[in-house]
């Protein structure tokens, strides 16, 4: 079995700088949503918020599919909460972190779905 790890590099490569741009606004605009707007409320909403913006969190993503809306919505959503609400006190590292998911996701796809046996 082999991945040529040229091929992540060559489909990063051909992003255009609209797909970079959009990544990174992306990136920018959901965590700033999701983690500093809906992180600052009261502690005894935080629950329902943290319910709603999962919901939110999903319904933007079910163009994947519904098991990848799942994924992203509640996998990452909830890591990325428990990170920031506990641990990181700093959006920059998701905002990249979205970004960087968002531009490598087709490129890491790809490869794996073109993995030789």
């Amino acid at each position: 079995h082999f991945i040529d790890p040229m091929e992540i590099i060559r489909k990063f490569m051909a992003l255009t700088p609209m797909a970079i741009g959009y990544a990174l606004l992306n990136g920018f605009y959901e965590e700033f949503f999701f983690l500093g707007l809906l992180t600052s409320v009261q502690d005894r909403y935080k629950w329902w918020i943290l319910l709603c913006s999962t919901i939110i969190r999903i319904s933007f993503h079910t163009y994947q599919g519904m098991l990848w809306a799942l994924t992203i919505g509640v996998g990452f959503g909830l890591l990325y909460y428990f990170l920031y609400k506990y641990k990181v006190k700093n959006l920059l590292p998701f905002f990249l972190v979205h970004a960087l998911a968002d531009m490598y996701g087709s490129s890491l796809l790809y490869v794996l779905i073109s993995w030789r046996k």
